[in-house]
């Protein structure tokens, strides 16, 4: 095999994380002192939240660009290829530059007789990739938590955000909000901005008081939105205040970005941009241009309206909830599919009362819940309830989604991993997340 084969063939043999236990600091950080620390060789900002961290994260990444900046993003997990979480002037790395700095990840790893997991060697391949592709601002996404995530060896961003704080990963992070609060804000420095989204009090005391000598932006205090509407997108009045060059802003910003909680995330990536030293035009152009894929993305499959959303767990099922509140949206077909890891039973009883036809198929993953145990707790309220299994029959489930009923829309919704592969399977790509300044 060349270089490129054996560094896309170590990543795949690595032990990609299984929902349980795994994080800690100490072995990234060996690896990526022998490569000269890449991760403090630009500017960084560094983003956490249990939901919308992805969204702010590429919003943010597309106000830098609009700025004029060759920006690089890191987010996890993809959808639909392993390269689109590492993105450059708006697109995905190639698998052939992946699979060469994954070999140099491999050497350095090897050398140093430390065994890295898939998210440390992805995390440490961005950083790298990063550096020797020039960018000059970075956006990275935390993967799980904060404190202990592989992201977090960033000795000094630029800024911190944490998004939103509700319950997800207990078994890591905590049982309480006040603990997955700690843990998220584990990425705040002393003296770096930190911006933080609408969080429950309880969470957001915790998030006050790790803040460190550095300007604390706080949603509903220093920034806040109004008036989202569109139904296309997402149009909304923004405020804030005491940014380096813009003290006061008011604007209206519009994004292709659908839903109420967009209207928040949004806001929060403004926020960001605004503290770091962009211009409001940046800002504007930044969130109008962003595309953020699976996220009540609406699509055209053989003229049957398919929309998809990662709400992978209870919050974002309550997001996706709000979305159809706000449309008036009843008795949906939809198709759902969750793994073991999550609050499954609350995003089912969430989801009951609007679903008509569910349409169960599994993730593809290994944590993909058994489809006998979602359609019981379905049938537990006894209602006349229409329930389709498809186990990993894709094919089936595309056909009868597309060819089934007339015109009315589906909906697809739960984990990323069945998200993804519907995408890949209907043929849908990935378009640039923003356009190119280079």
């Amino acid at each position: 095999m060349n270089k490129v084969q054996q560094g896309l063939s170590y990543l795949n043999t690595l032990t990609p994380w299984n929902g349980r236990g795994g994080f800690a600091l100490e072995a990234i950080s060996k690896i990526l002192k022998r490569l000269d620390n890449p991760q403090d060789s630009y500017p960084t900002i560094h983003i956490a939240g249990t939901n919308g961290k992805g969204s702010v994260s590429s919003a943010t990444a597309s106000i830098l660009a609009a700025a004029g900046y060759k920006v690089g993003l890191n987010t996890s997990p993809h959808l639909q290829s392993l390269n689109e979480r590492i993105v450059f002037d708006g697109l995905p790395i190639s698998m052939e530059t992946l699979g060469e700095f994954a070999y140099d990840i491999r050497s350095v790893s090897a050398r140093a007789l430390e065994e890295l997991s898939f998210h440390e060697a992805i995390t440490a391949l961005s950083f790298l990739a990063f550096r020797e592709m020039g960018v000059e601002w970075a956006v990275v996404e935390v993967g799980l938590g904060g404190r202990l995530d592989a992201s977090n060896v960033i000795s000094r961003p630029a800024a911190t955000a944490i998004v939103t704080i509700d319950f997800d990963h207990q078994h890591i992070l905590g049982n309480t909000l006040a603990q997955i609060a700690a843990e998220k804000a584990g990425i705040i420095k002393p003296g770096v901005p930190q911006i933080t989204g609408n969080l429950p009090l309880e969470a957001e005391r915790v998030v006050q008081r790790i803040v460190n000598g550095g300007k604390h932006y706080r949603f509903a205090t220093d920034f806040g939105f109004s008036s989202v509407r569109g139904e296309e997108g997402t149009t909304f009045e923004y405020w804030g205040k005491d940014f380096p060059i813009s003290p006061i802003v008011r604007e209206v910003f519009r994004s292709p970005l659908r839903g109420e909680h967009q209207g928040h995330n949004l806001a929060v990536a403004a926020t960001v941009g605004l503290a770091v030293g962009m211009s409001v035009e940046s800002v504007s152009k930044g969130i109008e241009n962003v595309y953020w894929p699976g996220r009540l993305e609406r699509l055209e499959v053989e003229g049957r309206a398919i929309v998809m959303d990662c709400a992978h767990n209870p919050a974002g099922v309550k997001s996706f909830i709000r979305f159809l509140d706000q449309h008036g949206i009843r008795n949906i077909d939809l198709t759902f599919g969750v793994l073991d890891t999550k609050n499954w039973q609350e995003m089912v009883g969430l989801l009951k009362p609007y679903v008509s036809h569910w349409r169960l198929v599994l993730p593809d993953s290994e944590r993909a819940l058994p489809l006998e145990q979602v359609r019981d707790e379905i049938n537990l309220s006894g209602t006349d309830i229409r329930v389709s299994l498809y186990g990993n029959d894709y094919d089936r489930l595309i056909h009868d989604i597309i060819d089934e009923g007339e015109g009315e829309e589906r909906f697809v919704t739960g984990s990323m991993y069945m998200v993804g592969r519907l995408r890949t399977m209907l043929g849908i790509a990935i378009k640039p997340l923003w356009p190119s300044v280079l």
